[in-house]
């Protein structure tokens, strides 16, 4: 099914994409998000597919498996690879 990013979430900034097709598999879903949080990610039927926290230097969770699909899709790929590079800043910084 597709997802609708958010416009101006850093998920939107990492994907360059506005809406997104996923290959999303789960049974559970979050209905309240806690403090701090947004939701970047909404399926048609209202499900929350992603969320972000804006100001942590990178919190962001997806319910789709870009780890199938990595290799594929570009969109995914990306995924990984900002997370690597949030990664590699954090090592830098110590």
């Amino acid at each position: 099914h597709t997802v609708e990013i958010k416009g101006g979430s850093v998920l939107g900034g990492i994907l360059g994409e506005s809406e997104l097709a996923v290959n999303s598999l789960h049974h559970q879903a979050i209905r309240d998000l806690g403090a701090g949080y947004t939701a970047s990610a909404i399926a048609p039927d209202g499900v929350i597919e992603a969320i972000e926290r804006p100001d942590a230097p990178f919190m962001l969770g997806v319910q789709w498996h870009p780890e199938y699909t990595w290799k594929t899709l570009e969109t995914d790929f990306n995924l990984w690879k900002s997370f690597v590079e949030a990664a590699a800043k954090v090592k830098q910084a110590r």
